[in-house]
């Protein structure tokens, strides 16, 4: 599924307004940040940031929502996104 695709579907759009994403490149820092919570083994996932901007431990990942479809994944990180 493209990038430049997905930012132009309204259900992605909806699922990801007013959401922040920091892209960390795994080919440039590698499988995690170690020290910092940042540790991961999959890709793609997502961390929830606290106010310190630190992760709170809460992370979902691209196994949440079975086959990459607009669908699956707005309906999935939408609300996931709209925690408290």
């Amino acid at each position: 599924m493209s990038a430049g695709l997905a930012d132009q579907n309204p259900l992605m759009m909806d699922a990801f307004a007013g959401v922040y994403l920091i892209q960390l490149d795994t080919d440039e820092w590698g499988w995690g940040v170690p020290g910092t919570g940042f540790d991961f083994d999959v890709i793609p996932i997502f961390f929830r940031l606290g106010a310190d901007g630190r992760p709170t431990g809460d992370v979902i990942d691209g196994g949440a929502w079975g086959p990459d479809t607009y669908d699956n994944i707005a309906n999935t990180m939408g609300p996931w996104f709209r925690q408290p």
